[in-house]
């Protein structure tokens, strides 16, 4: 099995301005979150790119204890470039999980699917600075190969990056002092991400067999209810409502599913 490179928690970028330069090199690349909705031609090559071609400096994150719950998931914790890591992780996992889609087909309905592959251009829209336009979806077709364990891998390991990624978006929320806007940009990223990680563990479980994946319980879902009062304290009380709401619907999908508990 291919690792899986993400940060170590610790290591996830606080603000944007650590995302700029790695976004901006995807951006030129044509490897940003545009690819998502490219050909699958070019969403291989692009996954290639991302994860083999040394696109992305990373290296070895030391003093790490492994967690038997990455060791499950193939997930390796690096350091290096942290934006570009960060990012690339987010692209190869949503590209892993298109893959799967489109040759098993899925049983996602097109406003969840819609609401998984938001949270990619939020992230590059906030990153970035670009203003928010519509996007088109095409939903997958009905695939004709059954591929549960891969599928249960994809949605894991979007889940994963997803979470890092609300945890980013809620360290901007904490460190945005006074700038009002950057508070609502950023828990309005965190809440999209928070949505599309529940939709790519609803993906995760969508298996024939109808038995759900063992849902994993992260270094970054603890983190939330840690911070949780200083979100709510931080920005407005209808920003927040969406942020909660949206948290719950996560710990939904989590009762709905066996808890793996997670250390790190």
């Amino acid at each position: 099995m291919e690792p899986f490179r993400l940060l170590h928690p610790d290591l996830v970028p606080q603000r944007r301005e650590g995302l700029q330069h790695a976004a901006s090199t995807l951006v030129q690349m044509g490897l940003d979150d545009t690819v998502l909705s490219a050909s699958p031609v070019h969403q291989r090559l692009a996954r290639v790119v991302l994860a083999n071609s040394g696109v992305i400096e990373w290296s070895p994150a030391h003093r790490v204890q492994v967690c038997p719950i990455d060791q499950r998931f193939g997930v390796e914790r690096v350091g290096g470039d942290r934006g570009g890591v960060f990012l690339s992780g987010v692209l190869i996992a949503y590209l892993d999980v298109l893959e799967n889609a489109a040759r098993m087909g899925t049983s996602v309905t097109e406003d969840s699917w819609r609401t998984l592959l938001w949270a990619p251009t939020a992230l590059f829209d906030h990153v970035l600075r670009r203003p928010q336009v519509g996007m088109t979806v095409v939903t997958p077709g009905p695939g004709t190969e059954n591929l549960p364990r891969e599928r249960a891998l994809a949605g894991q390991r979007l889940y994963l990056a997803l979470m890092q990624a609300v945890r980013f978006a809620v360290n901007g929320v904490l460190r945005a002092e006074d700038d009002r806007t950057l508070v609502e940009d950023c828990v309005t990223l965190a809440t999209a991400c928070l949505r599309a990680a529940a939709v790519a563990l609803e993906f995760a479980a969508d298996v024939p067999s109808g038995v759900p994946a063992p849902v994993v319980e992260t270094a970054e879902h603890r983190y939330l209810w840690q911070v949780i009062g200083e979100v709510r304290t931080a920005v407005p009380r209808a920003r927040f409502d969406q942020f909660a709401t949206a948290l719950r619907r996560l710990n939904d999908v989590y009762t709905a599913c066996p808890l793996l508990v997670a250390g790190g």
